[in-house]
């Protein structure tokens, strides 16, 4: 028989059991005693005839829990947590084992675990909020919260991440990383969230000057291109405002940046291929909710070329012989026609390659003669014509 560890309530109420047992003491005086009842003082003294000192013990004492978890498994965990998953937090580990390692486990067990071996990934602390929650919106499509976070994402490199929420579903619409959180870069999200969903009515932005800050006196490639498909510019006024997508980097820079060192991705090419054919359709499944109304406000019917709005737009005066001037470079545009006086847009498009337009009507336009070449670089910086 093993050794028996009793308190010290137990060890009174043994010791004052005996004094019952041989007369010393009555039953009632006893119940008094340990502060039981009668009856209960009369079941004790019953199981202490009987079973000697473990009369006053708990009749589990000494029993393996039914539910205590198993010392392999106890160390399958510690092993995953240290290693495979270092950087999870105990959720997204829990669903990660469960789906690639089979773990079985229920998560308060893990938690007393993890608490034990001091494994526990604290959450950051915030300062006090007090910023009341806006209520979202009803239809999918009314808003999308549009915003970039310059973070180390993966290996040792800094890199912006540039997406879009939409604010009744919480669905991921449109995510990339980029090196720059340029109004280019800005657009081809914006592009892909058009071409995947339609145009929604508006979007909610910081007031960056890419995006089109209040105080500005020109117009942003951005607000342009919405003034041209319709959709509503809003500028937030503080990160706050937007307290979607800001929660949505959060969760972002727990996730995403432990999944990428987790899959051991290195590179840019790589991070953005994972990131839509994996990550954000996971994310999406787990974390989106139902709008409150399931009609969508996206519009699917497009009036105009989306290549001559999704672009940076530059405004050249076009002169005397249909000629004018961009890049250090005379261009002539082939048509009979006369333009002299009027303005063509230059378009530089999302892939890289240019294209003329006068009124949303594409010319033609080629090379005249190049301005003084070898004093603003060489031939490689001219662009290839769309």
């Amino acid at each position: 028989m093993g050794t028996i560890k009793m308190s010290q309530d137990e060890l009174k109420a043994y010791r004052l059991g005996m004094d019952v047992i041989e007369k010393r003491l009555t039953i009632v005086d006893y119940a008094i005693q340990i502060d039981r009842s009668y009856r209960q003082a009369q079941r004790i003294i019953n199981k202490i005839k009987k079973n000697d000192v473990r009369g006053v013990l708990h009749g589990n004492t000494g029993r393996e829990p039914h539910n205590k978890t198993s010392i392999e498994t106890e160390l399958l965990v510690l092993d995953l947590l240290k290693n495979k998953y270092l950087n999870f937090n105990l959720t997204h580990f829990l669903e990660k084992a469960i789906k690639y390692d089979k773990l079985v486990i229920k998560k308060d067990a893990l938690h007393v675990i993890a608490r034990r071996h001091g494994l526990v990934k604290n959450p950051k602390r915030r300062g006090r909020r007090s910023h009341k929650p806006r209520p979202r919106l009803s239809k999918p499509g009314m808003m999308i919260q549009f915003d970039g976070s310059d973070h180390v994402w993966f290996g040792d490199i800094r890199c912006d991440l540039i997406g879009g929420i939409d604010d009744a579903t919480g669905i991921v619409v449109g995510c990339e990383f980029f090196f720059g959180e340029t109004s280019n870069n800005c657009l081809k999200v914006i592009r892909d969230i058009v071409d995947k969903y339609g145009l929604p009515e508006s979007f909610y932005m910081d007031q960056a000057g890419i995006f089109g800050k209040v105080d500005r006196e020109w117009e942003s490639q951005i607000s342009r291109a919405f003034d041209q498909t319709g959709i509503r510019l809003i500028l937030a006024g503080s990160s706050q405002a937007k307290g979607r997508i800001e929660r949505l980097w959060r969760t972002f820079q727990d996730r995403l940046i432990a999944e990428l060192a987790f899959q051991g991705i290195t590179e840019i090419t790589e991070a953005n291929k994972f990131l839509k054919e994996h990550f954000i359709p996971e994310y999406n499944l787990q974390f989106s909710v139902e709008p409150e109304e399931q009609e969508s406000a996206y519009r699917k019917n497009v009036f105009g070329n989306l290549d001559l709005i999704f672009c940076k737009k530059l405004q050249r005066k076009v002169m005397n012989g249909n000629v004018f001037s961009w890049e250090n470079v005379t261009w002539v545009i082939d048509d009979v026609r006369s333009y002299s006086g009027r303005e063509i847009n230059v378009n530089i498009h999302l892939n890289g390659t240019y294209s003329f337009d006068l009124m949303g009507r594409k010319v033609h336009c080629k090379v005249a003669c190049r301005k003084r070449l070898n004093d603003y670089g060489d031939k490689s910086k001219l662009r290839k014509s769309s």
